[in-house]
């Protein structure tokens, strides 16, 4: 079931790597522009004494921008990560989780296919997690945040975002079927919809984490210890909802509506 998994999903991936690759060189111009934009924000509100001689000399201008990246470094590191959070998350919604429609005519029993979907997951998770830090490595250098009371905040939030956003199950042909018999499709579970809601969650959870980071001078761990009551949720969100959220994806009838063609 590994490797079945596995297969699938670099299967998925390869039919959409235009896409994915789209995405990112998209990702990549917007944030070098912003980027940009910011740098020229900030060096605008300079002391007019420190910014006026500095447009007569280059060598002054460059050195000048230099000390305004560095010294506002953690605007720059949050934009880049919450812009890609936002890539990462449309990615992963081209990535629905499935199971090969072989395993529904098969005699494979619930639990052979719940261990294939957990295997999907796995992986699919362990490739938005490698992309996020590649790509962050590109431009920061480096993803995570070697700050003890910063590190454990932001682990506990990449997690569980990566998770939320890899909790997509595969719509099958709902939206045919709703077009040709709306009585024919139930309204679906709750639980179903968790990645919608848990990933917007955590998309404003780590909005206001990095947020935080740019205000304060200097993140504690009585700050990291506001964001508990943020980790029990994501916890019980977490243990309550994925394997559900999972087995909705066992009965082929409910993904995949008898629609006659036309």
């Amino acid at each position: 079931m590994k490797k079945l998994a596995f297969y699938r999903l670099m299967l998925s991936v390869w039919h959409r790597l235009p896409l994915f690759i789209l995405y990112v060189f998209v990702y990549i111009i917007a944030m070098a522009a912003l980027m940009n934009f910011v740098t020229m924000h900030l060096f605008i509100n300079l002391d007019s004494a420190i910014r006026t001689p500095a447009y007569d000399d280059p060598a002054r201008m460059k050195e000048l921008l230099l000390e305004l990246i560095q010294s506002n470094s953690y605007i720059y590191y949050c934009l880049v990560i919450l812009l890609l959070l936002v890539v990462i998350w449309l990615i992963s919604r081209r990535l629905p989780l499935s199971l090969p429609r072989a395993l529904y005519a098969c005699p494979a029993d619930e639990h052979d296919k719940l261990r294939c979907l957990k295997y999907y997951l796995l992986w699919k998770a362990v490739f938005l997690l490698l992309l996020l830090t590649a790509i962050s490595t590109f431009w920061l250098g480096a993803f995570l945040l070697m700050d003890p009371p910063v590190l454990a905040v932001q682990v506990s939030l990449t997690f569980f975002t990566i998770i939320a956003f890899s909790l997509n199950p595969d719509p099958g042909n709902r939206k045919e079927a709703l077009k040709a018999c709306p009585d024919m499709v139930t309204e679906r579970s709750s639980a179903t919809f968790v990645s919608i809601y848990w990933s917007a969650l955590l998309l404003l959870e780590n909005t206001i984490f990095y947020s935080l980071l740019c205000t304060v001078s200097s993140f504690t761990w009585v700050h990291a210890a506001w964001w508990i009551p943020v980790l029990l949720l994501n916890i019980y969100l977490a243990k309550r909802h994925i394997t559900p959220v999972l087995k909705t994806m066992l009965d082929y009838e409910k993904l995949y509506f008898p629609v006659e063609k036309e």
